[in-house]
């Protein structure tokens, strides 16, 4: 190799090294070590802080606590201790082993909990109600109550979490539990869609308010159920004499509007010799 090229890799080599902030005999400042170092410039050698750690034989109880990889920093093993400080607020040390464990009132797990009816809440750490069973009304959700008896909730009266928490002609809206008429259905009058129906509480369905209707048959022969949902007379049919034009009078036996005596609407209302004056109805 020219002695040319040996100069120049020599120079990178030793350019790299002052890049790095190193010699070949080690660091020069604590720039060139870790966060968790210094540089010990005695030996030029990166050296471990006071209260860090790089392996579990750094920390002072190594039973007790490892060497957090990231950190670099001793901590306690999970659920171990010296002191009360170590463990949860919820805690407390038991010297005698060394483990934190839950201080009375306070639980870990589901095993510290009566098994039938309590679980241990992750948030509180304290026992609480199986979700569904109660010891008092605030163990339930805002539309039930606490039978303190059988220890659970159920829903009150009107309200539900499902269907089967309402009536046959019901649905529970989930949304705001409460029981709802279901779609055809009705509670009361508000349930119905139509200014001429009111609710039927006995059947629980909409049906036309007294003077209205809903179909032809609900209407007498003569009659149909208009646009208005009022029985309203066919044309030449009648009930009485306002169903028919001035000059008219009903008759009850068909049901159907007639001339008056001496009125038309055709010739053939008049007396022989006359006609039917189309504009007046008279018969001249």
């Amino acid at each position: 190799m020219k002695t040319s090229t040996l100069l120049l890799f020599s120079g990178i080599f030793v350019i790299a090294l002052l890049l790095a902030g190193c010699t070949q005999s080690g660091c020069s400042s604590d720039k060139n070590c870790k966060a968790w170092q210094y540089c010990n410039k005695d030996n030029k050698t990166c050296a471990i802080k006071d209260g860090y750690c790089e392996t579990v034989a750094d920390c002072g109880n190594t039973t007790l606590q490892v060497c957090d990889a990231k950190e670099h920093v001793c901590k306690y093993q999970e659920g171990k201790c010296d002191v009360d400080a170590n463990c949860g607020a919820w805690q407390a040390c038991v010297l005698s082993d060394n483990v934190c464990k839950a201080m009375a009132g306070f639980c870990d797990s589901d095993n510290e909990c009566d098994p039938l009816s309590e679980r241990c809440d992750a948030t509180y750490h304290k026992c609480r109600p199986k979700p569904g069973l109660c010891t008092t009304n605030f163990d339930c959700n805002g539309w039930e109550y606490c039978d303190e008896k059988a220890k659970k909730c159920y829903v009150i009266d009107g309200r539900c979490n499902f269907d089967g928490d309402c009536k046959t002609w019901q649905t529970c809206d989930t949304k705001s539990n409460y029981c709802t008429a279901k779609t055809g259905f009705c509670g009361n009058d508000e349930d119905c869609d139509a200014a001429w129906q009111r609710c039927d509480t006995s059947l629980r369905k909409c049906v036309p308010k007294s003077g209205f209707c809903e179909q032809d048959n609900a209407c007498s022969a003569w009659q149909y159920c208009s646009s208005d949902h009022v029985c309203t007379a066919r044309g030449g049919l009648c009930g009485s004499n306002v169903d028919c034009q001035a000059w008219e009078i009903c008759e009850k036996t068909s049901s159907s509007c007639k001339p008056q005596l001496g009125m038309c609407n055709v010739d053939r209302d008049c007396p022989s010799g006359e006609v039917c004056e189309v504009a007046t109805h008279v018969c001249k």
